[in-house]
């Protein structure tokens, strides 16, 4: 199921009038049963697990009684059955074979009831009930590519929900510009028209076309993630409820660091709070913690030895910057520095290299195995 597809306009038109024209409380009950029917058509594998997740996650975190092994075997078990998906996905891909799919969302809302659960445990939750448990899971827009949004604040929408023409517009536009980054500029410009212009390089240039080839499949993965969650947001703003952000003009960023700040902000940030913080808590090393960090994030899109390498080529990458940072301090303030010319050529050549930095990563996780990127970069960089 994609947002491209006829049919899901159809469902976020159900959505959006039975949220507006329904009293509240059959509105909630509206878009559950709405979300439910969705998953059961197009995913009854994720509609199976989905609903075992929101049982095991509300009801066994409820008693305070046991609440830390409790909340310790529920979320085992939901990373498990995570891991067991991402790994046969891998093992397949690696073998030719076409195997399982993983079930739709799978991977956003498993990472939505670690986020239950470590907030219930640490006493963060606003009082609420199981129907608010379930309308968050069970929320339609986020259901097919996320954002991770969080409890607390998806509930705080929903105990204010109100009319608002203003958030209803902004949807509406956030919609339309979430399409014309999928169809417009994924679609056409950089899959038809930077393709076609690549094809059309000599073999002599083959090292230009591999570099081209390189900026089409990172440009074009970001152009869709991020149309998606704009598509998501947009959505979610219909329905009166103001989601995480999930990018702020990542390629932009003048580092690495800053770049995993403003790319997948719903992961990252997820990442930073669940994986980051309980690691440093531990060991006290932040330099390994970033390390864990970037290595979960690998492998949550996928348990393979290509996304551990990339997950540790972006960790390596963030440790690196913040030890050049320290190292900084101690560089003369020459004066020519403050000049308004340096700035901005300081500010673009930063830019420039965190480009490409994270484009050459990229390269890990586009191309289908490890050798295989071994070779494009060969390919890219005659001599290596």
């Amino acid at each position: 199921m994609s947002v491209l597809s006829l049919a899901w306009p159809l469902w976020m038109l159900s959505a959006v009038t039975g949220q507006w024209l329904l009293p509240q409380q059959l509105a909630r009950l509206w878009l559950i049963a709405l979300a439910a029917a969705f998953l059961a058509i197009y995913s009854p594998a994720s509609a199976a697990i989905l609903v075992t997740f929101t049982f095991a996650t509300y009801y066994l975190a409820q008693s305070r009684r046991h609440l830390g092994s409790r909340i310790v075997l529920v979320g085992f078990l939901i990373v498990a059955v995570l891991a067991w998906f991402k790994a046969k996905i891998a093992a397949d891909m690696a073998s030719g074979v076409l195997g399982i799919a993983i079930p739709l969302g799978l991977s956003y809302y498993a990472l939505r009831c670690i986020h239950y659960l470590v907030e219930r445990y640490k006493g963060r939750l606003a009082p609420h009930d199981f129907g608010d448990f379930v309308s968050y899971l069970f929320f339609l827009p986020t259901l097919i590519a996320g954002p991770i949004h969080r409890f607390n604040e998806f509930q705080r929408d929903q105990r204010r929900m109100r009319w608002d023409s203003e958030k209803f517009s902004e949807g509406l536009e956030r919609v339309l510009y979430g399409y014309v980054k999928i169809t417009f500029l994924a679609n056409y410009v950089v899959s038809i028209r930077l393709a076609e212009s690549i094809a059309a390089l000599g073999p002599e240039q083959a090292a230009l076309a591999a570099y081209l080839s390189m900026l089409k499949q990172g440009l074009n993965g970001y152009l869709q993630f991020s149309g998606y969650s704009d598509v998501a947001i947009g959505c979610g703003l219909l329905l009166g409820y103001r989601v995480i952000e999930n990018f702020r003009w990542p390629l932009l960023q003048k580092n690495i660091s800053e770049f995993w700040k403003a790319w997948h902000i719903s992961l990252s940030s997820w990442c930073r709070e669940y994986v980051y913080m309980l690691v440093v808590s531990f060991t006290r090393r932040p330099a390994l913690a970033v390390l864990a960090t970037m290595l979960a994030i690998g492998l949550w899109h996928e348990v393979s030895l290509r996304y551990i390498l990339w997950g540790s080529y972006n960790g390596l990458g963030i440790v690196l910057w913040q030890q050049f940072q320290r190292v900084k301090r101690w560089v003369p303030e020459w004066p020519f520095r403050q000049t308004g010319w340096y700035r901005i050529a300081a500010h673009g050549l930063a830019v420039l290299v965190t480009f490409h930095f994270v484009m050459f990563g990229f390269v890990l996780v586009l191309q289908p195995t490890v050798a295989e990127a071994i070779a494009f970069y060969r390919a890219m960089l005659p001599g290596l």
